[in-house]
């Protein structure tokens, strides 16, 4: 059976990071900023490595998932690391646009 492991963590109230990742070592990684608008959570940001490339996809109130911008060159490990850093640094100028 593959392994897999997704942990949440709050960020503040409203907000929180979720982390999944599969496989021994780490084959599938995606780490999403989520907040909690309108009663319903809804993805702000999205970090993972599908098909086989580190990208971030920006969601927008209005138009969803954009389309997918190169996050970063190095290996699973860094690149995860990578983006929990940016977005437990950025998380606050990353949900504005989300705030009413």
């Amino acid at each position: 059976m593959p392994y897999e492991q997704t942990d949440e963590w709050p960020l503040a109230e409203g907000v929180a990071l979720r982390f999944s990742r599969s496989g021994r070592p780490i084959e599938r990684y995606a780490v999403i900023l989520l907040i909690y608008v309108d009663g319903v959570w809804r993805e702000v940001r999205l970090f993972d490595n599908h098909m086989g490339a580190h990208h971030m996809h920006r969601y927008t109130p209005n138009q969803g998932k954009q389309e997918p911008e190169t996050f970063h060159p190095g290996p699973i490990n860094v690149a995860m690391a990578a983006a929990i850093e940016h977005l437990k640094a950025h998380w606050e100028a990353i949900i504005q646009p989300w705030q009413i």
